[in-house]
């Protein structure tokens, strides 16, 4: 509406106004001849003048700015003729106080009264044309404003489209009730109706509202998966039904630290996209397949909670469940299962163990306990936090085998009590044997020992020798001079395997023997000792001048005294002679002399 202002106080010097005045103490003053209002309301004019005497002067008016904006309207029709127009209620229709309708066929014009039901129906005599139907409020206690501005609209004798009233998204809520979003159509009756068996079906209630209607099922089972539809029906006495939907139901329970979920398969695959698993509103996974219908979600800490709810897609329709809150919590927690113990050097040891329950989120303090093996007494060495795997560096692996006992505390503050001792592989030999200590050196089931045999020009191999704990080299002429062995333990369990020391074997079959001794009784070379490392058999004899065994022995350890029956010997020169068998297996002799000193 369009206000003129004029001013009647004589002698102004300047004149402001406030065109909505709502007597705060200092309105924002305007100067200006006229105002447009462009919405209904009560108004205020507050005028200001400056006067010439130096006073200044205030005035108000009321203004009341009636609605002339057109009302919203929409029909629907039949074929034959019959047409029924339902009056939007806003707060355009409400502000007038009843409203006309001119049908465009030069029929009388028709009055509706404001109130509950803004509708009429109409019947067209002649369908061929295409009347215009003009909507108009109306004021019944105004003589300057008696009407607003009208509302058009085109009739066409067509059936309304039933197939477009459809459910758009269905959500179970945790009280039990669903939430429907669906699309109406004005002045079509929509039944809400839903059912357990996809047979017998409740109506929860009708509608008849255009445009995304939301409607609340109350009074539901929330772990109970329902079908959901819409019933229509137009004018012409057409009747539809919408396609069906259905409810998604969530469960979900704690194990061992991580959340098992599970959901119903969702009834029809026809026009199934996916499901999306949703934790604390956010996607964490989707499912491409109908029929994957469980999860377990590893990513949470123990004690954490979370809320989880799922989500089917139908083409352009959501199903979601009730979202449901889980505690991460272990009933009884698991022991340490899976473990080992490797030498990786001289100087070094790595503890390896897999904890239950743990994962990118969840903490747990490791402790290690170690021992000489042989020993029961154990001291703590190290507590890992959220760390798995450990190396110990002030051990001697090639001299001793190391114990070690792992134990842990979870998340939840539960404390597990140590596990069964785990021990380095001590490898030893003598000649060409090979042995090692029996000591598991894997938790959780070891399948086979195998011995790495590496040679100088870089040949291996790796020799299994399933649970025994010895090894004999094979060895002839055609085997390299210089060997490395290692035995390797394997595990039942994937993902663990422990290794021993190396042992450096050389075949070296000769032997020494020093060409002078001194058995004078002061400790040094007293004796006379043949000296080699890798011999299987040997024999050692000292002849006299006149070729009379004087000595003989068959130990390496077993050496001449420098004695003859108890009395000492003669200086002078002597013989000896040497025969032994190496580690191939062949037999060699070997003499020479040697000088007796005092």
């Amino acid at each position: 509406m369009l206000v003129k202002i004029s001013n009647t106080v004589p002698d102004p010097i300047a004149v402001e106004y406030v065109l909505d005045y709502k007597g705060n103490a200092n309105p924002a003053y305007i100067n200006l001849s006229s105002y447009q209002y462009n919405t209904a309301g009560n108004f205020t004019i507050l005028q200001r003048v400056f006067l010439s005497s130096g006073k200044i002067a205030t005035a108000c008016r009321n203004v009341k700015v009636y609605e002339s904006q057109p009302v919203t309207a929409q029909y629907t029709s039949c074929g034959g003729g019959k047409v029924n127009l339902v009056i939007q209620d806003n707060k355009v229709s409400q502000a007038y106080d009843q409203y006309e309708i001119n049908w465009g066929d030069n029929s009388p014009v028709e009055i509706v009264a404001k109130g509950a039901v803004m509708s009429a129906e109409h019947y067209y005599n002649n369908t061929s044309a295409s009347p215009v139907v003009k909507v108009t409020g109306l004021y019944s206690s105004n003589a300057s404003c008696t009407r607003g501005r009208p509302y058009s609209a085109t009739v066409s004798f067509k059936q309304a489209q039933l197939n477009s009233i459809q459910i758009k998204s269905v959500e179970m809520r945790g009280d039990g009730s669903i939430r429907l979003n669906y699309l109406g159509i004005t002045a079509i009756p929509t039944s809400i109706k839903h059912s357990t068996d996809g047979v017998s079906y409740i109506t929860a209630g009708t509608r008849s509202s255009g445009g995304t209607q939301p409607y609340d099922i109350k009074g539901l089972n929330v772990k109970q998966v329902y079908y959901l539809k819409l019933s229509s029906e137009d004018l012409c006495s057409g009747e539809m039904d919408s396609k069906v939907i259905h409810s998604m139901v969530l469960s979900g329970k704690s194990e061992d630290g991580k959340i098992v979920l599970a959901w119903n398969q969702y009834g029809s695959p026809d026009g199934f996209k996916s499901y999306d698993l949703l934790r604390d509103g956010t996607v964490i996974k989707s499912f491409s397949s109908v029929s994957e219908v469980t999860y377990t979600d590893e990513d949470v800490q123990c004690g954490s909670y979370a809320e989880y709810q799922i989500v089917a897609r139908i083409n352009d329709v959501t199903s979601a469940s009730a979202p449901i809150g889980i505690k991460a919590e272990i009933a009884v927690p698991k022991p340490i299962q899976q473990a080992s113990v490797s030498v990786m050097s001289d100087n070094s040891v790595t503890i390896k163990a897999n904890i239950p329950g743990s994962g990118p989120n969840s903490t747990y303090d490791l402790s290690i306990d170690k021992a000489e093996a042989g020993s029961s007494v154990f001291k703590k060495i190290t507590t890992l936090y959220n760390q798995n795997e450990y190396a110990d560096l002030s051990v001697k692996t090639a001299e001793k085998s190391y114990c070690y006992r792992l134990s842990y505390q979870n998340s939840c503050g539960q404390k597990l009590p140590p596990t069964q001792p785990i021990c380095t592989i001590l490898l030893k030999n003598e000649l060409t044997k090979l042995f090692w200590n029996t000591e598991l050196p894997i938790l959780g089931g070891l399948k086979e020992y195998s011995i790495i045999q590496k040679g100088t020009s870089g040949t291996q191999q790796e020799i299994p020798v399933q649970k025994s704990h010895g090894y004999f080299m094979k060895l002839d002429k055609k085997s390299e001079l210089e060997y490395d062995f290692q035995v390797k333990a394997i595990s039942s369990v994937p993902g663990f395997e422990s290794f021993s020391n190396v042992i450096h074997y050389r075949r070296n079959a000769g032997v020494f023997v020093p060409d002078a001794f001194t058995p004078d009784g002061d400790g040094f070379n007293d004796v006379l000792l043949a000296k080699s490392a890798q011999l299987k058999t040997f024999t050692f004899s000292v002849f006299n001048r006149w070729g009379e065994v004087i000595f003989h022995s068959n130990a390496l350890a077993d050496g001449w005294d420098g004695k003859i029956n108890g009395v000492n010997a003669p200086t002078g020169s002597y013989i000896y002679k040497v025969t032994f068998t190496d580690d191939i297996n062949q037999t060699v002799e070997k003499s020479g002399t040697f000088m007796l000193l005092r």
